[in-house]
Parts: structure tokens; sequence; C-alpha cells
């Protein structure tokens, strides 16, 4: 047991720094894709590789011990955690920027934990209260700008409310999931959340106002550069990754692990989207990443 635990601990990690990989190349790609866009490339790219993988590996439409049933709460999982919880997170990202949104991102963890005690029963200790504390001091200090600074329009407030939602929508998602988790194939599991976020994501870009931008992101260009390698990364083995982290570890351990991008989200976006390391900024993904390690720990 304590063997699974260690290796869920590894996945959860792992997924960590692909994901943050992924976010720079997601920013990159949100320049010139509308989030909606970009998340149903995204999930089409996934959803057809972790088909193919299936395929490959020889894994049921219905593995043992799972039913309908199980497959409805994985459905609904990905509706919310994928479909509707990435979009936001794109929105959120392109008003913010990768330094920005890493800061409004640590509200993961504590929600994590939060829902892993509201849903599964999960025991929380008395510092949920200081872990909250830090968390919105850190969205404070790292997103406030002097009403003199702020231009009108920048969608600041914007971009950190549609960062919080997403956060909150992906933490309930896979906490709901996770006793499917717990007994069903991880690339099973997957496979059916990207599969029930897909049909939402392909109706929403049918109305007739996301069609051209839905055309033009599906057409080969250059914004395929980093649109296919931030898919590959990040809807496929992080998110095979991340499951898996949530299948052999707590929910709040990997919650807390899972925390570990916003670090490496800070240092990339500085080192490759030239975006400025403020004191202010570096400071707050400090408290923000207290703030869940004071949860779980």
């Amino acid at each position: 047991m304590e063997k699974l635990a260690r290796s869920g601990e590894f996945y959860a990690a792992a997924s960590a720094v692909l994901w943050a990989v992924a976010v720079i190349l997601f920013r990159r790609s949100g320049e010139s894709v509308s989030p909606l866009a970009l998340n149903l490339f995204k999930n089409t790219v996934g959803l057809a590789l972790l088909a193919a993988t299936m395929l490959v590996a020889g894994t049921p439409l219905m593995p043992p011990g799972c039913g309908a049933q199980d497959a409805a709460v994985l459905v609904l999982s990905g509706v919310a955690g994928i479909a509707a919880a990435d979009t936001l997170f794109f929105a959120s990202l392109n008003r913010l920027g990768a330094g920005r949104s890493a800061i409004v991102d640590c509200l993961y963890s504590p929600l994590v934990i939060l829902c892993a005690f509201a849903y599964l029963g999960e025991p929380v200790g008395p510092p949920l209260a200081g872990a909250a504390a830090l968390i919105g001091g850190a969205i404070f200090v790292g997103t406030w700008q002097p009403a003199s600074t702020v231009m009108r329009g920048n969608g600041l407030a914007e971009g950190v409310a549609y960062g919080a939602l997403s956060m909150l929508l992906m933490s309930a998602a896979i906490v709901a999931a996770k006793p499917v988790l717990a007994r069903a194939d991880p690339l099973w599991a997957t496979t059916v959340r990207m599969a029930g976020a897909l049909p939402v994501l392909a109706l929403q870009g049918a109305l007739p106002r996301h069609r051209a931008e839905v055309a033009r992101a599906f057409r080969p260009g250059a914004h395929w550069k980093a649109m296919v390698p931030a898919s590959l990364v990040g809807a496929y083995f992080a998110l095979v990754l991340w499951v898996l982290g949530f299948k052999y570890a707590s929910a709040g351990t990997a919650g807390v692990l899972n925390q570990t991008s916003t670090l490496l989200v800070l240092v990339l976006a500085t080192l490759f989207l030239k975006e400025p390391l403020t004191w202010r900024r570096a400071a707050a993904v400090a408290m923000g990443f207290a703030g869940g390690a004071l949860v779980a720990f």
C-alpha cells in the first residue's frame, strides 16, 4: 500500500512538471486562438491519443468492476473539470499572463482538500483557515495594481474570477470522480472523462459566434507550432499522470503536489515569455504554495 502511495505521489509531481510546460505553450497559443477553440482542439488531440492507446493496450470499453453509473460520474466530471474548467482557465490565462495565472492557481490544492473533506470525508486540520488567508493574500499581492496604473478594460478582475471558478470546477470534478478512479483502469477513466467533455465543447464550437474561430484553430498554420505540443503534453501525458496521482495517493496529497506546477510556471514564464519576475509575484507564489503545504502537512 505504501508503495502505491509513493507511486501516486510521483505521478502527481510528474504531472505538475508537464502541466507547467503545457501552460507556457497554451499561453503562446492563446495569443492567436480563442479559449473555446483552444480547449476543443486540445481535447480532440487528447481523445484521439487516449483512444489509440486504449486500442493498443487492449483496454475494454467497460472494464470489470465498473458499470454505467461509474461511466456517468466520469462523464460529468469531464464536462465540469475539462469542458468548463479548462475553457475558463484559458480565458484567465489570456487576461492574466502565465505568472499571475500561477498565483490564482494556488487556490487549487486547498479547494481539492476542501472538496475531499465535503465529499469523501478526508480529514482536514485547523490549518485550512491559515491556508485560505495565505492564498487570499497571495492573490491580492500578486495581482493588485494601484488605480493609477490600471488600464481600463485590461481584464484583471475578470481574469482572477475566471481562474478561481476554473480551480473550483476542476477540484470538485476530480474529487467527485475519485471513488471511481480508485477501482477503475486509469487509461479508461481518463478517456471517458475526455469523451464526456468533447461533445459539449463541439456543440459550443458549432454556435455561429464560434464557428470561424474553431475552423481557424483546426486549420494547419503557424499557431500549430505551440498548440500541437501543448495538446500532446497537457491533454495526454500530464492528464494521464494527473489521474494516476489521484488514483494512488490521497486527494489532498495529490492536490498539493500538483500545486508545485505554480512555481515552475513562474520560472518558465520569465524565461520563455519574458514576463517580469517581480518581488511581488515571487512572494505571492511563495505565499500560495505555503498555504497549500500548510493544509497538507
